[in-house]
């Protein structure tokens, strides 16, 4: 027989669940009995992470020549008219003027160079937060890197007076082969990053950068770059760098061809009813 607690119990649940975007089941349960789905979308889609595609590297490639109306037109005027009948034919003589006239068909028929690229993944994550280092535990601990009392004292190691970043860069196995080879994300790179308040636009520098583990191989076939830790000031002039009022941050990172950012609505970033920073 079903007694009113239990009753009022069942419902509470259904509601919490209910309440629950998708995919974030993984708030209704401890971080001990996260599966490795729950440890992806917290790592790499919630609103402690963010994973973005972009551009590792241009690439030239030559373009086919171009055929249009205005290109066999210039190519027509560059040649020799047709003769007509037996006669024989004589050609204007060009000046010195006609130089460009004379190279204009090949401008025409054929375009420059095209830009392509190699694609590439880049991982952002508010790594000081306790759900993000939550998760690389719970990970540890399914991949057998770590044992459960591991686990726990990972997750709620010391993260001092920083915001702790970690950003990561990515390519397809398939494409490793089309990265330069001096690579493409470095620490001079990611020491120019900053967390940039939208509301005000100020932009706040790190104090330091870390190399960081690689993420581990998985089922996508993506393998890792270069990873890294970067630590931003909680304090800054005896305030708090980031108030408590503020909606939007915006971490960057100054990749080339294409930058690295990822935004972040503080407004979700709440576990157990506080912020999660």
């Amino acid at each position: 027989m079903r007694t009113p607690q239990a009753g009022a119990l069942f419902l509470g649940i259904f509601v919490l669940a209910a309440a629950a975007p998708a995919g974030d089941s993984w708030r209704l349960k401890p971080y001990t009995e996260w599966n490795q789905g729950d440890v992806r979308r917290v790592l790499e889609d919630s609103p402690w992470a963010h994973r973005m595609s972009l551009i590792v590297a241009r690439e030239e490639e030559e373009a086919p020549p171009v055929d249009t109306p205005a290109a066999r037109r210039t190519a027509m005027e560059s040649s020799p008219p047709p003769r007509t009948g037996n006669g024989p034919y004589q050609r204007t003589p060009r000046t010195t003027d006609d130089g460009p006239a004379l190279n204009s068909s090949r401008a025409a028929d054929f375009a420059p160079p095209t830009q392509t690229g190699v694609g590439g993944i880049s991982v952002v994550r508010w790594a000081s937060a306790r759900t993000v280092r939550e998760a690389m535990a719970r990970s540890g601990e399914l991949r057998g890197a770590l044992t459960e009392k591991q686990a726990r004292d990972l997750s709620g190691f010391e993260t001092g007076d920083y915001y702790i970043f970690y950003v990561d860069l990515r390519v397809l196995l398939t494409d490793v082969n089309r990265v330069p080879q001096d690579g493409v994300l470095t620490a001079a790179m990611v020491q120019n990053s900053a967390l940039v308040v939208r509301a005000t636009g100020e932009r706040i520098s790190p104090l330091t950068v870390r190399a960081a583990p690689l993420p581990e191989f998985d089922d996508r076939k993506e393998l890792a770059l270069a990873a890294f830790y970067v630590f931003f000031p909680r304090h800054r002039h005896g305030k708090r760098a980031l108030r408590g009022d503020e909606s939007l941050v915006r971490f960057e990172c100054p990749l080339t061809p294409v930058a690295i950012h990822a935004e972040f609505d503080l407004h979700k970033m709440f576990r157990d009813g506080s912020p999660d920073l």
